[in-house]
Formats: structure tokens, C-alpha cells, sequence
């Protein structure tokens, strides 16, 4: 895929009260440290929409999602004239939004301005069609100077939505040939820094969370436009040559490859090299520099199910540098992170960072590293924290009682949430010979059954007591349940679904009742919520009744009909949903949260699915291409070619894998080995 094709725009058009994706366009390269953005309004969190004629200016952003806000954030302005905080008119049709590129034509100052950035800094340049002189703006909230001189100018920022430390900084050094400070102006909130530069200069910048020193460093490693524009294709067309496709459906292949594009973005770096060579990061919650790697800009409940599953296919060398980072955020807080940005938030019910340390250790992505993984994840499991965003809340009860009261917020989450977590440390502990562990948390994590209501057919929150709460309604969203009601996230039983299927005793009777679920309409009450929230609207836009593909619980439904026994009720399924996406503003069914949904269509459009985050293993679905080669890390290649790949050929009628037939899933060590999945389509199923 031509890298000039992608718009970072997809997913893009969306507010508070609906979700295309909740996406930002985002310029840089994959795992950055910073990315650039484009600013249309005035707006704190939702402040890029593809459909403004208006433009504030080039930001450097740090956000990962409009509901966890930015942090360390800044304007880069060209302005003609004096205007310095006014919103511009631009052309949204003549600008460009690229991985490694920005474009933007600016119609009020007359001026075209490119913009390019690499991990840590990035350039830009202008076109200047006015015969007026161009200054140079650098606004920012708490944006200050540090140190000027005729060569280096270092600004600092301390601007974020939440942080544990009061003074988080981010240090900002530029230059260029003939940059010249101006003047500084102060308002209520933002901070103005003028400069004049020259119309054929070029700014090149860096940043750095550990010193000023350090941001000067970085940027001495950074020489013209050209060079950090090249470095950022380099690293984009590594990631896109991973996967080839040849297929005569342009606009599936082009949504392919934005949905690659997002999936490579999160986490966001957040350790630096320093001169001597040595991996240092700042840690905001220790408030000095420490040694080793970090990362941030990630929530665990969001990726766990489709994200870091792909990434142990495509760079398995990245996932366990990852989770080199995390484990350091557990050595500075005691606790494995759930959410970050830039330290721990607290957002969602469950510690899911478990169970990609154990999806890791069933694929020999960790071994020496292991025993101290399995050593944070014990912690996590049995040790309370006074501080509700670490660890697990209601653990004290889920110890005693078997599950979370319906005392605390989404208590059938939390329970769900850690019954699979508990069955990831018995994965590791089986993996560690520690067979007592094993044994403990392999019946802790049955703990999901206490929340089975069978005279009902799905799970119900309890009381303290021990009884099912009065007055349950199936569509009551919130009321024990995270962003859904009980019919999406009943199923969140990824560790035992042979286990859930006896609860209804029989897959007939499972499947009645997942048929239920996507045959009724997609109705809603508001429950403990108190408002509609955008996940119920994004809900009932799509046509698949109680099956909320908008939002993680329900990405796995479609594939528990291939599990029990039903592949052509999966294959339909998702053939049908592949088409709720696209490669527009409007490209995705609700948020996109990081990567995670982006990887869902991946996943789904390839016909693989993961079986369940630690089981090393895949759930067959329905292809989408003609044929696909995947070049795996050790060298291998994949192949997964698909005949009578036609738009009216919904089901499967024979799969094989190098010759062989299949089952209905397969492992991830015989995709490793590499060869051929052959699948072939048909009209009705056989």
C-alpha cells in the first residue's frame, strides 16, 4: 500500500453525543512519542471535526481519546497576519492528512504549511503566497520560556488533564537558519511566543519529558524536513509491507490498510535514549528519572481482546517490549497499570494487563521475565489498594463472596473481569510449574458462574446477600454492567466458554439464546447511567439487534456461534459487519479506543479471530480478500487465499491448512510455522 493513499482521517467525524470512531488524524510514526494533529475549533476535547472549513494551527498532542483528554499539548501557528489567536479558514479539501504528512492550506493567512514528525520531534515548512512577512507562533497552555539563544530557543510546558505529579513537564526545543524571537504575549489561559522566520526556513523541533538538556539532545539528531519526513515512511511502509493484499476491491483494501495504520499508533513512547546511550524515563509517579523503557496512552480493557493478540503475530519482538515498560509501571506503583495517560487513570472494571502478560507466555513471547510478571499479577489478585484507580475494586468481597456486590459500579464486569485474570495467573503459574497456584486460580476463575441466572439466561448483579437484585431488566445499561446491558456482556466469559454453555445446558440452548440476542431490536434503557451515553445510540444505528459491535463486549459474540457449533451463523454475521466500516471520517461503528476496533477488522477481514487472549489460538470466521500474504518476524510467510470470493458467497465450504483440513480454530504456533489457509466460498452453506 502506497502510504500516500491513507487519510488519517477516518473515524474522524465524531462528538459527545455520537462516535464514527472518536478518532484524531494523526502524523508521525508508530508508537510515537508525540504526534501532530490538526485544531479546527476551540474545543478542549473534541477539537478536530473533518467538516470545519476553520483552522487554529498544527498541535503536537499527546491524546489518546477525547474522554481522557491531552496532556502536554501546543500550537505551531503560520501567521501572515496579526491575528495571532484568531481562527483561520483553510481548505479541507486541498490539504492533505497522511501517517507521515501534513498539508494544510490556509486560505485567511495565505500560506500552505507541511509538517512531518518523527518519534520525538518532527519539522515544518511553508509557502508563502501573501507579499506579507510570516512570524512564527508557538501557543500553549503554561507554555513558558526556559532558554533563548541565536541558535536553540527552549520552551517548557506543564498543561494536563490528570497526572500524579503537579509539575509534569515537557521541555520544547526549536530552530531554525533564521528564526528570530519577537515578542511574548500573555492571555488568561494561553501563552503566545512570536517569532520571525524566513519564508524558505525550515523549524525543526524535539521534546523530551526528562530535561531541557535532553530536548536539546534530541534535537541535534534532527537535521532537515527531508530526513524526519524519510524516517517516518521508513517506519510506515515497514509496517505496511508486513501485509500484502491482492483483491479487486479498492475501497476494502484502502479501509484495510487506515485500520493497520490505527492499529499502530498506541501505545505512545515515553522513555527517552539519553547522550551516554542509557533507556530513561521520567516517572510521574516516583517524580524523578529512572532508568528503563515506558509507555502510555493505553487502556488494557480496551485492547486486550483483538490488539496485542496481533501485535504477537506481526511484531512479537514490540509485545514484549511493551510489556517491559508496563512491568516497570508496576515496580514505580505497586500495581499493574490499567489505564494510562500519562500514569494511571483508574478508567474500567478489570486488571487486563493479566491476561496479556499470559497470552505472552502461552506464545514463549516472555520467559526469563516471567516469574516477575507472575509475581505483580499475585500482587494484583490479592493485595487491595487504598487508591481505587490501582488494582482491583471490590477485591475483598470477590475474595469472600465469590463476586462483587452490586455495591460497587459495574459489579458484573468487575466479576467477569477478574474470573478471566484469575484464570490467566493459572496459565502462568501452569506454565511456571507452580501447580498449587494453578489449581487455586483455575477455580477462582469459575467465579462467573455466581452471577448465572438461569431462570433468566444471562448474568445478574447480587447483593451482598447473595440474592439476584429486584426488578432486573435485560436492557437496563449500567446497573452492574460497563458501557451495556446484561445481553452484551453476559458473554464475557473468554477463559470457559465450554464452561457457559453448560450454565444453559446444552448448545442448543446457548444458541437460542445468542440467536435471541441479534434477532431482537436494539432497544435500551438508560439505568444507572441517567442519560443516553453515545454507546447506546451507536448501538441501535447498526442492524444487528443486541450484538453493540460498536463496543469491545460484543466483539467475540459474533464468533461464539463458530464455537458452539455454528460456523455459517458466524460467517454471515461478519461478512455483514465488515460492511458497517469504511475508510472515511465516518469509518467505524463507535469508538475506535486505541487500536482495539481497528483491530477487530483486521482480524475479521484475514477470517481469524483470537479464540480468547492466553489460549494461544483462533476461531476460523470468513475472509474478505482473494489472497493475503503476511511476512512473519522469524522469516515466514503466511498465505491466506480465499476462492469464489464473491459478494454473494456468505459462507465457508471448505477450509484447509497446507493440505489439511481444518477444524474450527487454529493455533498460533502452526500460523508461526508459516503456509497456506486455503478457504473456499459459497453461495449457501453445505
Amino acid at each position: 500500500m502506497d502510504i500516500t493513499q491513507i487519510d488519517t482521517r477516518i473515524g474522524s467525524k465524531s462528538d459527545y453525543y455520537f462516535s464514527h470512531g472518536n478518532t484524531l488524524p494523526l502524523t508521525g510514526t508508530p508508537f510515537a512519542m508525540n504526534y501532530l494533529s490538526v485544531q479546527t475549533n476551540q474545543d478542549n476535547s473534541w477539537w478536530f471535526n473533518p467538516d470545519e472549513y476553520t483552522f487554529k494551527g498544527i498541535r503536537l498532542t499527546h491524546q489518546p481519546s477525547p474522554w481522557i483528554g491531552d496532556f502536554q499539548h501546543f500550537l505551531f501557528k503560520i501567521k501572515t497576519r496579526a491575528n495571532f489567536d484568531d481562527l483561520d479558514d483553510y481548505n479541507r479539501d486541498h490539504s492533505l492528512f497522511r501517517p507521515d504528512y501534513l498539508a494544510i492550506e490556509n486560505i485567511s493567512q495565505q500560506v500552505r504549511i507541511i509538517a512531518t514528525s518523527n518519534k520525538f520531534g518532527g519539522a515544518l515548512k511553508f509557502i508563502n503566497y501573501s507579499n506579507r512577512p510570516a512570524s512564527l507562533v508557538l501557543s500553549g497552555e503554561k507554555l513558558t520560556k526556559v532558554a533563548f539563544s541565536d541558535s536553540i530557543y527552549i520552551l517548557k510546558l506543564q498543561n494536563f488533564s490528570a497526572c500524579e505529579d503537579p509539575n509534569f513537564t515537557m521541555w520544547l526545543a526549536i530552530k531554525a537558519n533564521n528564526l528570530k524571537f519577537e515578542k511574548e504575549i500573555n492571555h488568561q489561559k494561553d501563552t503566545n511566543f512570536i517569532f520571525n522566520i524566513a519564508d524558505d526556513d525550515e523549524l525543526i523541533f524535539a521534546t523530551s519529558f526528562i530535561s531541557a538538556d535532553q530536548a536539546a539532545y534530541n534535537l541535534s539528531n534532527l537535521h532537515s524536513f527531508t530526513q524526519i519526513h524519510q524516517d517516518s515512511v521508513i517506519s510506515w511502509n515497514k509496517i505496511f509491507n508486513l501485509i500484502e493484499i491482492q483483491d479487486y476491491k479498492k475501497e476494502q483494501i484502502l479501509t484495510f490498510y487506515e485500520n493497520l495504520y490505527r492499529t499502530f499508533l498506541y501505545p505512545m513512547q515515553f522513555y527517552e535514549v539519553s547522550p551516554e546511550g542509557k533507556t530513561i524515563h521520567y516517572s510521574t509517579v516516583q517524580k524523578k528519572i529512572l532508568p528503563g523503557k515506558m509507555f502510555t496512552n493505553i487502556g488494557f480493557w480496551d485492547v486486550y481482546r483483538t490488539s496485542f493478540p496481533l501485535y504477537s503475530l506481526l511484531c512479537p519482538q514490540k509485545y514484549t517490549e511493551f510489556l517491559e515498560g508496563f512491568f516497570n509501571n508496576y515496580q514505580e506503583t505497586g500495581y499493574l497499570p490499567r489505564w494510562l495517560s500519562p500514569d494511571e487513570r483508574g478508567m474500567m472494571p478489570g486488571t487486563m494487563l493479566d491476561v496479556i502478560v499470559a497470552d505472552a507466555a502461552t506464545k514463549g513471547l516472555v520467559k526469563d521475565e516471567l516469574p516477575q510478571y507472575f509475581k505483580a499479577m499475585i500482587k494484583g489478585a490479592e493485595t487491595s489498594s487504598n487508591d481505587s484507580k490501582y488494582g482491583r475494586e471490590g477485591l475483598e468481597e470477590y475474595k469472600t463472596l465469590g463476586y462483587v456486590s452490586n455495591y460497587y459500579p459495574e459489579s458484573v464486569n468487575k466479576t467477569l473481569d477478574y474470573a478471566y485474570s484469575d484464570w490467566a495467573i493459572s496459565v502462568v503459574a501452569k506454565i511456571l510449574h507452580k501447580a498449587q497456584y494453578e489449581a487455586y486460580y483455575a477455580k477462582r476463575s469459575l467465579n462467573y458462574q455466581n452471577l448465572f441466572n438461569k431462570d433468566i439466561g444471562l448474568m445478574v448483579p447480587k447483593t451482598k446477600q447473595g440474592d439476584f437484585i429486584n426488578n432486573f431488566d435485560d436492557h437496563d445499561w449500567g446497573k452492574g454492567f460497563t458501557e451495556g446491558s446484561s445481553w452484551q456482556n453476559s458473554f464475557n466469559v473468554f477463559q470457559d466458554i465450554s464452561g457457559l454453555i453448560k450454565l444453559y445446558g446444552s448448545k442448543q440452548k446457548f444458541l437460542a439464546k445468542l440467536v435471541e440476542l441479534v434477532n431482537q431490536s436494539p432497544l435500551y434503557n438508560i439505568g444507572s447511567y441517567g442519560q443516553v451515553i453515545h454507546e447506546m445510540r451507536e448501538m441501535a444505528a447498526q442492524p444487528f439487534g443486541q450484538l453493540a459491535i460498536s463496543n469491545q463486549p460484543s466483539f467475540h459474540i459474533p464468533y461464539l456461534f463458530a464455537l458452539a457449533g455454528k460456523p455459517h451463523y458466524t460467517e454471515l454475521i461478519i461478512k455483514q459487519m465488515l460492511s458497517a466500516f469504511n475508510s472515511s471520517a465516518e469509518g467505524y461503528p463507535g469508538d475506535e479506543d486505541n487500536g482495539s476496533m481497528s483491530s477487530w477488522y483486521l482480524w475479521s477481514a484475514l477470517g481469524l479471530y483470537p479464540e480468547a487472549a492466553g489460549k494461544s489460538s483462533y476461531v476460523f470466521g470468513i475472509p474478505l480478500f482473494d489472497l493475503v500474504t503476511i511476512k512473519l518476524e522469524n522469516g515466514k510467510q503466511l498465505s491466506l487465499s480465499t476462492e469464489n470470493n464473491q459478494d454473494t458467497n456468505l459462507f465457508v465450504s471448505d477450509r484447509n491448512f497446507n493440505e489439511k483440513k481444518c477444524n474450527q480454530t487454529i493455533s498460533h504456533q502452526a500460523l508461526l510455522n508459516g503456509g497456506n489457509l486455503r478457504v473456499q466460498l459459497s453461495l449457501l452453506p453445505q
